[in-house]
Order: C-alpha cells, then sequence, then structure tokens
C-alpha cells in the first residue's frame, strides 16, 4: 500500500503546482512588483525630459545603457541561480539551496568590486564605443562614475532574488523588488526636487536604494528561512566548507559563460538601436530612449510569466516529471499570451497620456507620437521570447540560449542594414522584428527541453 502513496502525492503535487490558480498566484506579485522598475527608468527620463536641454534624457539613456551592459551582462548570477536552486527544490535540498546561496553572493560581491576598481576603464570603453554629442557625454560620465558604487549590492540583489525565484517564493520577491524600486523613486524626488541635484541625484538614488535594498533582503531571507539556515555562519567557516566546491563553482560559470555571451548580444542589439538614433539626432534619441523606457515597461509586465516559467520548469526537471513541464510550458505561455494583447490596446489608448507625462518637450511629444503605433505592437511580438527565456533559464539550457540569441542577432544586423534609409521608422521595425525572432529560433529548441524531464539518473 506504502507502494502508492508516493505517486499519488506526486500526482496531486503536480496538478497543484500546474493549475492555472497555482500559475496566476506566483505570477500576479512578480508582475505588480516588475512593473515598479522601468518606473524608475521613466522616472528618471520624465525628470531629465522636464530640464531644458535634452541632453540631460541622452545622459540618462546612454548611462543606463552602460548599466544595462553591467547588470544584465552579469544577469547570469540571478538566472543561473534562479534554474540550480529550483531543480534542487525539486528534489528537495535544502543543504545545496543554501550552497547556492552562499556561491552566489561570493560572486556577486566580488564582481561587484572589480566593477568599482575598473571604473576607468569602464568609462573609456563607453566613450569610444557610443555616438553622442559632447554635452551628452559629460551628463553620461557624471552618472556612471557615481551609479558604479551600487554594483555590489545589485549584484548581490540579483542572487537573492533568483533564491527566491526558485524557491517559488514570489510574494517575497515582489517585496524585495517593490522596496528597492520604491526607496529609488522617492530618492529621486527627494535628491532632485529637493535638494536641487541633477543627473548626480538620479544616480545617487541608485546607490542608495540598492544598499539599503541588498540589507534588507538578507534579513528578509534569515527571517523566512531560519529553519534551513540555523547555523549556517558555522557552516561557512567550517575547515572543509560544503559550499567550497570548485566543480560546483565551475558549473556556474560554465552556465554562466554562455548567458553573459548571450546577455552582451541582446544588449549589443539594443546599443545599435540607441547608437543609430543618436546618429540621426539628439530628439531622435530622445524619442528612441523614450520607446526603450516603454519596453521596459512591456518587458518587466511580460517577465512574470518568464519568471514563473523558470521556477516550475526547473522543479519539473528536478522532479523528472514531463507532464508537469508541458503542462507548465503551456499554461505559461497562454497567460503571458493573452496579458500581451491585454497591453498593447492599454498602450495604444493611453498614448497622449503617456508620452505627456515621460516629457513636456512640444517636439518630442510630436515625434514619439507619429512612431506610437510601434510601441503597442512591441508586446505581442515579445511575449514568447521572454516566455522561452523562462523556459530555458528554469532547465538550464543556457548554451542553447546563447546560440538562439546569435542567429537572431545576425538577423538584426542585417535588417538595420536594410532599414537604415528609413530613419526612425526603419529602426523602430527592426527592433520590433528582432522581438518575434528572438522567440521563434528558441521555440525551435524547444524539445531538448522536454528530453530532460523524460532522462534518468
Amino acid at each position: 500500500m506504502e507502494k502508492n502513496v508516493k505517486p499519488d502525492r506526486d500526482r496531486m503535487s503536480q496538478i497543484q503546482k500546474t493549475s492555472w490558480r497555482h500559475i496566476w498566484s506566483i505570477s500576479w506579485p512578480i508582475f505588480l512588483a516588475n512593473i515598479t522598475v522601468p518606473l524608475v527608468g521613466a522616472v528618471d527620463t520624465a525628470m531629465m525630459g522636464h530640464f531644458p536641454d535634452p541632453a540631460y534624457i541622452g545622459g540618462v539613456a546612454l548611462g543606463t545603457l552602460v548599466f544595462s551592459f553591467l547588470y544584465s551582462g552579469l544577469s547570469f548570477l540571478r538566472m543561473c541561480t534562479t534554474g540550480l536552486v529550483a531543480q534542487a527544490n525539486g528534489y528537495n535540498d535544502e543543504a545545496e539551496i543554501e550552497n547556492l546561496l552562499i556561491r552566489g553572493l561570493i560572486i556577486a560581491l566580488t564582481l561587484g568590486l572589480v566593477a568599482i576598481l575598473a571604473s576607468p576603464i569602464i568609462y573609456l570603453v563607453t566613450s569610444q564605443l557610443l555616438a553622442a554629442s559632447s554635452s551628452v557625454e559629460v551628463q553620461m560620465r557624471t552618472y556612471i562614475e557615481i551609479r558604479l558604487f551600487a554594483a555590489p549590492a545589485a549584484l548581490g540583489n540579483m542572487v537573492l532574488l533568483g533564491c527566491l525565484f526558485g524557491r517559488q517564493q514570489m510574494r517575497l520577491c515582489m517585496v524585495q523588488i517593490m522596496v528597492v524600486n520604491i526607496l529609488n523613486l522617492l530618492l529621486n524626488i527627494l535628491f532632485v526636487i529637493g535638494f536641487g541635484m541633477k543627473i548626480d541625484g538620479i544616480a545617487l538614488a541608485s546607490v542608495a536604494a540598492q544598499w539599503l535594498g541588498f540589507v534588507f533582503t538578507i534579513g528578509l531571507i534569515s527571517w523566512r528561512w531560519r529553519d534551513m539556515l540555523r547555523g549556517v555562519i558555522a557552516r561557512l567557516f567550517t575547515r572543509n566548507p560544503s559550499w567550497f566546491d570548485l566543480p560546483a563553482f565551475g558549473q556556474f560559470f560554465s552556465l554562466g559563460a554562455d548567458l553573459i555571451l548571450r546577455t552582451l548580444m541582446l544588449l549589443a542589439c539594443k546599443a545599435i538601436f540607441l547608437n543609430n538614433a543618436a546618429v540621426l539626432g539628439d530628439i531622435e534619441l530622445a524619442a528612441a530612449q523614450l520607446v526603450i523606457v516603454m519596453f521596459g515597461i512591456i518587458a518587466f509586465g511580460l517577465d512574470a510569466y518568464a519568471h514563473a516559467a523558470e521556477a516550475l520548469v526547473g522543479d519539473a526537471i528536478g522532479r523528472k516529471d514531463p507532464v508537469m513541464l508541458t503542462l507548465a510550458i503551456k499554461r505559461t505561455n497562454a497567460l503571458a499570451c493573452t496579458s500581451s494583447l491585454l497591453m498593447g490596446l492599454i498602450i495604444l489608448a493611453g498614448e497622449m497620456t503617456i508620452i505627456g507625462t515621460l516629457t513636456n518637450q512640444q517636439p518630442l511629444i510630436e515625434l514619439t507620437a507619429r512612431h506610437w503605433h510601434w510601441v503597442a505592437l512591441m508586446p505581442f511580438a515579445a511575449f514568447l521570447a521572454f516566455q522561452m527565456d523562462g523556459i530555458f533559464v528554469g532547465a538550464t539550457r543556457s548554451r542553447d540560449m546563447r546560440n538562439a540569441m546569435l542567429v537572431s542577432t545576425i538577423f538584426f544586423v542585417a535588417l538595420i542594414w536594410l532599414t537604415a534609409p528609413y530613419g526612425l521608422v526603419g529602426l523602430l521595425a527592426a527592433f520590433t522584428l528582432w522581438l518575434g525572432m528572438r522567440g521563434l529560433t528558441l521555440r525551435l529548441l524547444l524539445p531538448r527541453v522536454i528530453r530532460l524531464a523524460i532522462q534518468k539518473e
């Protein structure tokens, strides 16, 4: 009789974890919290947009791009942690989850310190690669020099979020994300409006918010996981600690190397987009930045379902449960597609209200409004890309993600070349088509993920 207990329990777990209700329950907190992430960028842009010189918007645009390269290039810290923790959670290995947390934080804090020490090199490289007027370049440099001091905390927060995502503790993720971003918004207002600072205030707000958020999240996890982490300090400093496992560090960096290359290609495409807009002129660059801000809101909204897919796919693979895996993929995809259509309609209906919130410069408002339909198309064009990313992160199929992005990047560069004569319209068309290609290339490789749940140890 006992032989039937585990299969029945596993079936019940499978039904519960892939139910529409459960998927929604782990998606909505991230959907809500993620909206606050691009709102920080939107407020940054809006505040700079109300200064008379468009160079402030350009400085924020290119400065933010630099940190997109830095943080997104190192986002393997979150993605690797999520996938590995989700799989460990699937086979109920709490000791390995603790080890993954410690390894991730050691790597994150070390890389953050290296970023601060390498600040002269970072600025030199960016100033050579990005085309901008001298006034935009001055603002960009100020922003970079200050915001780099947030790097250790920002990277540490990625690891902490990865652990929470992997264990499907999305409400705690929501609290962490909202605390960091609400602090950032409030400090933006304090420094720029209250203290009369400009772009330096925007950067300083990011530094303070990341460090306060890191300390808060360490406390949150220590409290929530107190049973699992009891005695962690003693285990951390034992003579032969279990977290100090060179093959495990090697696995982390092996996955990370592929994800770094994949993410750098992704960001290179965004850089090409903004750089080509900068060549057209400061006002075209400002319009392109407004589009990128809107895409950030779209992306972080859709990412809620991608994060749900990461956790559920990793869990299913850890359990070696192909039925759970298939249901998780189908249902998270269906919810993401429906939400993308709704987002597009909302963006289209709120055109002038949204643009007017971001800037009061009339020429910029008119230029952005003429191209607004591209923004409304982006949610549907992008949803599959985000979902496939989540699925492949949960499966820790980093090499497939790298190879698919290589194909998409070549496609995008070819499109940019073909559409160059059409100015900003050509850039927006190429960007939208590239989003669709990202999803299609990974969808073709999906059978490889399914096989992971079928394979036996």
